[in-house]
């Protein structure tokens, strides 16, 4: 109740602002003659003292509606952050930008299946079947598998996070919300400029970028990153760090304007990742699995706050990506009866790639191998018109539209292997393997004195796995468009519908393989272990048709306040089940959101204040979840779930020169309405289910806030700045099943950056750190396989102190 009461203080606020800024416009204006027209008067505040021109916000134009927007004109709760931004924090990628935007999460810890939401819901990729939940643009291309958001982030123009469904523009998949990335082109990036950051733990960021326009005609620009980290976890057992990774990336935008009604940009971009891998530690150990383990390691621990773990596997994985996109656009101006015309057509290719190999226990003992392989191939194009012209049938002022056309063909193929370690042979006469083959997590096995007979078994097991095969194809079109209908000054009406038809062809088999003769009696161990059946389907076929509407209703008043309500429906695709074990239930329905919104965007202060609220209530239907099963995680649809709450950000340029401060909040409250055969805590059984109704949503923290004060002195031909943030993240459970020991409390973190440079923004030298006080956060904390009642954690970053110096030319 209080965060609704807050609401309501807030959306009050935005009228006092208005009533102190219509006082501030009735400045004293030089008198004019009686009789003179009254729209000829102006009225404009008395200039500084000084006759410097008096400071005021910058406007942030975004491309949330597929056209260049003020911030502040567009009826969407979208908050945008500007390249500049990025750089100054010492974000490396969306994970870290995140989280600066309320009611929003990303987890880039497992580069292969990173996991992003919003308002509550989004994409946990451990199953790989599973559909994005929040779209991914750069440049606008889209791309189709959540692993593009773990590729390099470098050369940025700027972030936008569009929450809610996003589905009448940026179609299916989108029922949380988009990240919309630009990077750098030959007008944006024009010039040299280059960065070097040199962190704790052995991180060093390079970044160099070169553009500009040639002539009238060519322009071009070319961007670099290498990337290299050691990381804080450390692999007692190997003596390894286990989250080294190596990144180099480049891309080159050609931009071409042969005419000046037409303009073309060709964009390359190649990423490529290596990393060891896998970034868990064991948390919660038990009696028998501690005894077991220490056969191996006898120093072994549970502490998951500690950045040390003992693994036997030297895990990695390689991920990259190639792209090419063409965009076009040719704007002959007015066309008949339009004032202004453009046409845009946006084709993009690419392949992603990941290949691993990574511990399945997370322990000292080898029981278990993922040995995994995804190729993914992808072609996109969308032809869209953007214009406006004239009210229809004279009623009204005018209408700005953006209609179009959209297809996009894709093939996905994974190859996995649940590979048998030798010390399978020990494991099999563990309390914990007794557990896993009968479902009761609190069985002890008669077969633990049989343990010493492990030895013999060990040539059963080579060559030993269970595979999975599955090749997904893809087909999807749609048709789209959008009007903003003003019907005065001050009125403005939008309505938006998208039709989009998918057709979706799947081949999926799961086999045990081992090295028997035919006349073995003894059955494929891994198998057997998994209690796995063999499998082989081919042509599953999904045929999905969806409409998904939008309405929106903005009212603009004096001093550029803008209040508006919406009503969106999304839709997230259904599939088949890429790993399961016996290959019953595969198919998942597809998910549907629909959302309404109240909000307004304003100006205050004569433009030094600017202040975005926004009030929501999302509901979900066929609501997509990951279940644990032991090993992997399935794929089904609770019933039905909802999110309501608010997000709210503003800049300030305070009435003293040297301090500016921005900050966000965001509340939400995300539940089941209706989920009565939810897995539950894997103590309870392999296959136990429990009653989530009415119970939270996990990786959903009640309330998140960010708060930013910014210092900057002119120091002659310099410039001294100095930046605190305040990073505030509620309490969340993370993992589905809501098991206690998944909860994590709600923690402050801080962050600051002292900066020194030119006035001409040649160069600066920054120092900073992140997470001063070196908190310790769990990021996750899910079932580990083989081992029920026993826990792996991924611990977010503590303490990293950096350095950076900046070049622009």
């Amino acid at each position: 109740m209080k965060h609704l009461c807050l609401g309501v203080a807030l959306l009050a606020m935005s009228t006092a602002l208005r009533a102190q800024d219509s006082r501030d416009a009735q400045s004293p204006a030089e008198p004019t003659a009686p009789d003179a027209p009254l729209e000829l008067i102006p009225v404009q505040p008395l200039p500084p003292p000084d006759d410097e021109a008096p400071r005021q916000l910058e406007e942030m134009v975004v491309t949330a509606q597929k056209t260049e927007q003020t911030l502040q004109e567009v009826p969407v709760s979208v908050t945008a952050i500007d390249g500049g931004f990025i750089q100054a924090t010492g974000s490396a990628d969306l994970a870290d930008v995140s989280l600066y935007v309320p009611n929003v999460r990303v987890d880039a810890d497992d580069l292969g299946s990173p996991q992003v939401f919003i308002r509550g819901f989004g994409t946990n990729a451990f199953n790989p079947s599973f559909e994005s939940s929040v779209g991914f643009v750069q440049d606008e291309i889209v791309f189709g598998r959540p692993g593009y958001f773990t590729e390099a982030m470098f050369d940025i123009d700027s972030v936008e996070v569009l929450r809610g469904p996003q589905g009448t523009l940026f179609g299916k998949n989108t029922v949380a919300g988009v990240f919309n990335v630009m990077t750098k082109d030959a007008v944006s990036g024009a010039g040299a400029d280059g960065r070097v950051f040199y962190g704790e733990h052995g991180e060093h960021r390079v970044e160099a970028g070169l553009g500009g326009m040639v002539n009238a005609w060519l322009g071009g620009r070319l961007a670099v990153l290498d990337r290299a980290q050691e990381g804080e976890l450390f692999n007692a057992f190997l003596q390894r760090p286990e989250e080294r990774l190596e990144q180099q990336a480049a891309r080159l935008k050609i931009n071409l304007v042969p005419s000046y009604t037409v303009d073309s940009e060709l964009t390359a971009v190649i990423s490529d990742t290596e990393a060891a891998f896998w970034p868990f530690q064991l948390f919660g150990l038990d009696e028998d699995t501690r005894e077991y383990l220490q056969d191996f390691d006898p120093d072994i621990e549970d502490d998951p706050k500690n950045f040390i773990n003992s693994a036997d596997t030297p895990g990695w994985i390689e991920k990259g990506s190639r792209t090419l996109g063409w965009r076009t656009s040719w704007a002959p101006g007015p066309v008949g009866a339009l004032d202004d015309l453009e046409t845009t057509l946006v084709l993009g290719g690419s392949r992603f790639y990941i290949d691993q190999l990574n511990e399945l226990d997370i322990s000292p003992a080898n029981i278990s191998r993922l040995d995994n392989h995804e190729d993914h191939d992808q072609l996109s194009a969308e032809l869209r018109f953007t214009g406006n012209g004239s009210a229809p049938f004279g009623w009204g002022d005018r209408v700005e539209f953006v209609a179009g056309a959209f297809w996009f063909e894709s093939s996905y193929t994974l190859l996995a292997r649940v590979l048998a370690g030798e010390d399978l042979s020990t494991y099999a006469f563990t309390d914990d393997a007794f557990q896993l083959i009968t479902g009761d997590g609190s069985s002890s096995s008669p077969l633990v004195l049989l343990q010493g007979l492990g030895p013999a078994l060990v040539p059963l097991l080579e060559n030993d796995y269970y595979q999975f095969d599955y090749n997904q194809d893809i087909q999807s079109t749609a048709l789209f468009g959008q009007m903003t209908w003003y019907l005065t000054d001050r009125w403005a009406i939008t309505p938006g519908l998208r039709y989009n038809r998918e057709d979706k062809r799947v081949d999926t088999a799961g086999t045990a393989f081992c090295e028997r003769t035919p006349a073995a009696v003894v059955p494929c161990i891994m198998g057997l272990l998994l209690e796995a059946s063999d499998y082989d389907h081919d042509n599953l076929r999904r045929s999905e048709s969806d409409l998904s509407p939008k309405l929106a209703l903005q009212y603009f008043s004096d001093h550029s306040v803008n209040y508006y309500a919406s009503w969106a429906q999304g839709f997230k695709s259904g599939g088949f089940n890429a790993l399961s074990f016996n290959g019953e239930d595969l198919e998942y329905a597809a998910e549907e959101a629909e959302t309404v919104e109240l909000g307004f965007k304003g100006r205050f202060f004569q433009r030094t204040l600017s202040l975005n609220i926004t009030l929501y209530q999302t509901r979900f239907d066929n609501l997509q979840v990951l279940a644990f099963n032991g090993t992997f995680f399935d794929v089904s649809n609770a019933a039905t779930a909802y999110s309501r709450g608010l997000e709210a950000d503003f800049v300030w340029l305070t009435p003293w020169a040297p301090l500016q401060i921005a900050g966000a909040y965001g509340w939400l409250d995300a539940r089941y309405e209706e989920y009565r055969d939810a897995p539950a805590p894997i103590q309870q059984g392999i296959d136990a289910e429990q009653d989530l109704t009415d119970q939270r949503i996990a990786f959903a923290p009640r309330a998140t806030a960010t708060l930013t004060p910014t210092l900057s002195f002119p120091l002659g031909s310099l410039v001294l700045s100095a930046a605190v943030d305040v990073l505030y993240q509620g309490d969340q459970f993370v993992d589905t099943d809501l098991d206690p020991n998944t909860y994590v409390p709600a923690t402050t973190r801080y962050a600051g950056r002292l900066s020194l440079g030119s006035q001409s923004e040649r160069w600066s030298v920054t120092l900073g750190g992140t997470n001063l006080t070196d908190e310790r956060v769990l990021n996750q904390v899910t079932d580990t396989p083989f081992f029920p009642g026993t826990y792996q954690a991924q611990l977010a970053s503590g303490r990293q102190l950096f350095g950076a110096l900046n070049l622009q030319f």
